[in-house]
């Protein structure tokens, strides 16, 4: 498993740390999540454009716990080659 910060081992990530809202864009549905403790040197900007309705009940200042697969990228499939037979 691999997270979207590059710079940052898994095992120094801290995946039950809640998250700050330090600001709400309203025109694009955006929001900038601050990481706290372990997590302080780090940002991450969410879009909510497919679901307003969260993105309306989220505000700046808030702490929040973000589920664990936002951070995880996901597995690389192992290529499957298909052979046919005569």
């Amino acid at each position: 498993m691999k997270l979207y910060f590059p710079d940052v081992q898994i095992e120094k990530f801290d995946f039950d740390e809640d998250w700050l809202i330090r600001s709400t864009n309203p025109s694009t549905y955006q929001v900038l999540y601050e990481g706290l403790g372990k997590n302080k040197d780090l940002e991450m900007v969410i879009s909510y454009q497919d679901n307003p309705e969260l993105f309306q009940s989220l505000g700046k200042g808030e702490l929040v716990q973000l589920p664990k697969e936002l951070f995880l990228q996901p597995e690389e499939a192992e290529p499957c080659l298909e052979y046919e037979c005569f």
